[in-house]
């Protein structure tokens, strides 16, 4: 435990000090910063005391240009000495002026510059002289520099006063002897003032210069001796945290439960661990003087144009076999890198190998288990499919001939019945070995499910196929099956169909085939029956695809018309709702109905066409006429089951949607209960997706499915549509009216609106009504009609009429609860 502990603390000190690292560094940059903003600090004030001594200097000769100017003023009485006087004493005044603006509150910066400006300053000193004067006024030795040019502006302004004073006197007469003594005498102890201010003033910015200087290059000195300690410190650190994950990558190299090696540019081992050892049978040591050559499955080792390694190749991830001492083989999953770096040897390469040929096996096992039948050994129906679905991909390009035969043991039922089911387990078990026993390598025979089994005839054609399964039944035939003294015949119906280049795909071979098998137990069971063009049943499967062409070519030429049924709610305010219908009409003017077209289409997985199509005509037509989107209340579209498994019409949905906007609120979309109850998953994602953008979602043929009530727990949906078997004779079957009330209930319960379709009769709506039903739909409310000519009927009977409370309908909402 205590090596435990250790071991643990050295690994969080390890994570820890590589963790640590980026603020370490950051510390370093943050003290070389602080070091810089010190030494451009020292500068900066160096060359504001600097800039204000020399303002001291000019301030110092225009205040003695000044008095000089005076002097001679008194003396002679000259306008030229005065207006020089008056012009050199703008120098302090400015300052003075500087001054004041600094000190007042709001600091005025423009005056600032001004007085600085006049007072003689250089430009480009002002902006320091501004911020020196903001940060150190009242720091010591230049907080008394300020107080001696306070001190100064006495002077300044007297000598302003003076030369006023002169003016006015030598106006009114010239000064006698004893006046100009007096004034010469007055200008000569003002001048000794303001020289000794100036020498202060000059002495105490030397003075704080020197030792704001002298504090900052301590501090500067401080802060490099600080990073250069901290900068150590962070380097040592880093070297022992190098050291330690050095030592711990060895540990760990060594002691890992995967295979590690280490390799040259020649693919010889520099470094090798002892799981790997373990992996290979090696001593060790041994394992040390190998190469890649030695050990790597020569399938595995690629090589370049020059015969050298091929590094690229080697390197990439995936599983390989690496040969052992004893010569047998290990799959390992490989994963490798190239280290490229300082060493005087090249580049090296560290590969991982970890031994995954148990787990080989076992996903093998699992393969096998996934792909066959576990009661017989056979493949499973997954498996035929995807072996179907090769042949008949296969069949397209080489105009090969295969056959499928379709068989169904006859008597399982009654061995199950009356031996139980473990006889009816032998039993299957006996029948598939006796499949099996007739085929050639190149065929093979499957289990579909229950008593169903598939034998595949490799290149052969229905009459060769119809002699082996002959052969076959015979031989079943001669057999039996024997359990506690009772025996049964292993007697068959077999269906074969011929696989060819006509041929579609897997789902429609097994469809054919069951067919055939279908007729020959219709024929009277244990027979064999061909699938040929000239059957009936092939006949209506062409039926079948003329009709998928036909609705194909309806689409590209617009021969699909879109109808609609109105939709009437029992209780409440009439509102426009109604379902879209569709209709095909052909080249001679006849009209169809979907009955004739839609199982087809379904059936062979075209269904989505149809719905993109009847989905992007409705949305258009709704779109270009907003009067009737402003009295419509719900539209009902169909979307089929194929459509809500598909992720592409969802996503073809949607973009309609968004490119339609204010129609999507006035959209429901009508999925049967069977599609949801089929593709659970799907539909979920479907509804939500439409429902997210404010589409209605309707449960259509609801109660025709196994688990209705079951199901509605976990759909979103807004309305029920009772199946129509449940409808039409509602007037006279008391079970169907107990069963739509019970589905009302259903609906009420849930907070979901219910609608009865093919209501035919006022029987029927009169009971509709007394159950609680809110919606019908039927001939007996509305014959099927073109979809403007509904659209203009309800404009004219109503919108006029009605159109303010329609301006004021609830809409789409009016159909949700509460």
């Amino acid at each position: 435990m205590g090596k435990q502990r250790t071991s643990a603390g050295s690994d969080g000190a390890t994570d820890s000090g590589g963790q640590r690292l980026p603020g370490r560094v950051a510390a370093i940059i943050l003290f070389s910063a602080l070091g810089a903003m010190l030494t451009a600090t020292v500068l900066e004030v160096q060359a504001g005391a600097t800039a204000y001594i020399v303002g001291e200097s000019h301030w110092s000769k225009a205040q003695q240009i000044a008095v000089s100017s005076l002097y001679r003023y008194v003396s002679h009485g000259d306008q030229a000495d005065l207006d020089s006087a008056r012009e050199a004493l703008k120098v302090p005044l400015g300052d003075r002026k500087a001054r004041l603006a600094l000190d007042r509150q709001p600091i005025d910066y423009p005056a600032a510059e001004q007085g600085f400006l006049q007072g003689g300053n250089a430009p480009a000193d002002i902006g320091r002289m501004i911020r020196m004067y903001r940060l150190f006024a009242h720091a010591p030795f230049f907080r008394d520099s300020v107080q001696r040019w306070r001190q100064s502006d006495a002077g300044i302004l007297s000598l302003v006063a003076l030369a006023d004073h002169l003016e006015q006197r030598s106006r009114a007469g010239a000064l006698d002897d004893f006046d100009v003594g007096h004034y010469q005498r007055l200008l000569l102890e003002t001048d000794e003032r303001l020289r000794a201010s100036e020498l202060a003033f000059s002495q105490s910015l030397v003075d704080g210069s020197r030792f704001l200087r002298m504090s900052l290059m301590i501090l500067s000195v401080i802060a490099f001796f600080a990073l250069a300690w901290y900068s150590l410190a962070v380097m040592r650190r880093t070297l022992l945290h190098i050291r330690r994950t050095e030592s711990e990558f060895r540990a760990a190299f060594h002691q890992a439960a995967v295979g590690m090696l280490k390799l040259d540019g020649e693919g010889r081992f520099t470094q090798a661990n002892e799981a790997l050892a373990q992996i290979l049978a090696w001593p060790l040591t041994e394992l040390r003087r190998q190469r890649l050559g030695d050990i790597l499955h020569a399938e595995d080792l690629h090589f370049d144009v020059h015969g050298r390694i091929d590094w690229k190749r080697i390197i990439e991830p995936g599983e390989r076999r690496l040969r052992r001492s004893d010569g047998s083989s290990r799959w390992v999953r490989w994963s490798a890198s190239i280290i490229t770096g300082q060493d005087p040897e090249g580049s090296r390469v560290f590969a991982v190998v970890e031994d995954v040929s148990e787990a080989r096996e076992l996903a093998s096992e699992i393969a096998h288990q996934a792909s066959h039948d576990d009661l017989t050994g056979l493949i499973n129906r997954r498996e035929i499919e995807r072996r179907l679905g090769h042949v008949t991909a296969n069949v397209q390009r080489d105009r090969a001939h295969h056959c499928l035969c379709f068989v169904d043991l006859d008597q399982l039922k009654l061995v199950n019945d009356t031996c139980g089911h473990a006889a009816g387990d032998r039993f299957l078990r006996q029948f598939a070995n006796g499949l099996g026993s007739s085929l050639r390598s190149e065929d093979w025979v499957g289990r579909l499910g229950g008593d169903e089994f598939a034998i595949f005839l490799a290149g052969a054609d229905l009459e060769v196929a119809e002699k082996v399964a002959q052969r076959i039944h015979t031989r079943l035939a001669q057999s039996a099956f024997h359990w506690n003294d009772r025996k049964f015949g292993l007697g068959c119906s077999i269906g074969i169909v011929e696989i060819n280049a006509d041929t579609t795909d897997a789902d429609w071979l097994l469809r054919a085939a069951d067919t055939a098998c279908y007729l020959a137990k219709e024929e009277g069971r244990n027979r064999i029956r061909c699938y040929r063009e000239t059957d009936e049943a092939f006949a209506r499967r062409q039926t079948e695809l003329d009709w998928v062409a036909h609705i194909q070519l309806a689409i590209a030429e617009d021969r699909l018309l879109l109808y609609a049924q109105r939709i009437k709610p029992l209780r409440g305010e009439p509102r426009l709702q109604y379902e879209v219908l569709v209709r095909m009409v052909d080249h001679e003017g006849r009209i169809y109905s979907p009955g004739y077209f839609l199982p087809p289409l379904e059936r062979y997985g075209q269904a989505m066409i149809l719905d993109r199509h009847v989905l992007a005509s409705t949305l258009a037509q709704l779109s270009r006429d907003t009067r009737h989107l402003l009295c419509l209340d719900l539209c009902h579209i169909n979307v089929s089951a194929q459509s809500i498994a598909d992720p592409q019409f969802r996503r073809f949905a949607a973009e309609q949607l968004d490119a339609h906007p204010g129609v999507a609120n006035k959209i429901c979309f009508e999925i049967t209960e069977t599609a949801v109850i089929g593709n659970l998953g799907d539909a979920c994602l479907f509804i939500e997706a439409m429902r997210a953008r404010g589409c209605r979602i309707a449960l259509d043929d609801f109660g025709s499915g196994l688990s209705s009530f079951a199901y509605l727990k976990s759909l979103d949906v807004d309305i029920l549509k009772i199946d129509g078997a449940f409808i039409r004779d509602l007037g006279q079957d008391n079970v169907d009216l107990a069963l739509v009330r019970s589905m009302s209930q259903v609906g009420r319960a849930l907070g979901k609106r219910t609608i009865a379709e093919w209501v035919e009769n006022e029987a029927a709506l009169a009971k509709l009504d007394e159950v609680g039903i809110d919606c019908v739909q039927g001939y007996a409310i509305h014959a099927p009609a073109p979809l403007s000519t509904l659209i203009r009927e309800w404009k004219t009977l109503h919108l006029d009429v009605h159109a303010p409370a329609l301006l004021a309908s609830p809409g789409p909402a009016a159909l949700l609860p509460g």
